[in-house]
């Protein structure tokens, strides 16, 4: 044979299995498409957590009542007039969750009162005075407190002036007392 037939030969060889191993993949070789749909669903939960029910608060000893604001996170007090040592204003209100989801208590914020009057004064008030948030059982208010679907909690909002306290000379006015509470799903 001659080296002409035996390079056609070797040429149509070669064609030959280019063509079937081109044939061979497209044979096993596939296009997978994926397609899909979601739909997020409402499992028709409320969320439903406000303050309610708060009384006019109750004075003691010389003590004046002021005012108790309560918004969608805040409790708010101002007004109140501290005489003598010994002195305090109780508030009392609830905090309701009548939706359907459970929740915590995921932020407790005291606001930063701001006392204004004679610095000598602002120093013996600073000194002596508090303001503080508990429930109406005793325990304290904290972060991680839960308030399930369907609960009532009855708070406290306590702001006195503390016994023995050295009482100032004129009036030193104390405002923005008072929390942030912000409840977060459970």
């Amino acid at each position: 044979m001659s080296n002409k037939t035996i390079n056609t030969i070797a040429v149509a060889a070669l064609i030959i299995a280019i063509g079937g191993l081109t044939m061979g993949y497209a044979a096993f070789t596939q296009t997978l498409n994926i397609n899909t749909d979601a739909t997020v669903q409402s499992n028709d939960s409320t969320w439903k957590i406000y303050f309610s029910n708060q009384d006019t608060g109750v004075a003691t000893g010389n003590a004046v009542k002021g005012n108790i604001t309560l918004n969608t996170t805040d409790v708010s007090v101002s007004g109140v007039i501290l005489k003598t040592a010994g002195d305090k204003v109780e508030y009392t209100f609830d905090v309701k969750n009548e939706g359907q989801v459970d929740a915590t208590l995921a932020t407790l914020t005291p606001k930063t009162p701001s006392l204004s009057g004679d610095s000598a004064d602002q120093e013996k008030v600073e000194s002596g005075y508090t303001y503080t948030l508990t429930y109406v059982d005793g325990g304290n208010v904290q972060q991680g407190d839960e308030l399930n679907s369907g609960d009532t909690k009855r708070m406290k909002l306590t702001i006195s002036l503390s016994e023995g306290v050295s009482l100032p000379t004129g009036d030193v006015t104390i405002s923005n007392l008072g929390y942030t509470l912000v409840y977060s799903q459970k």
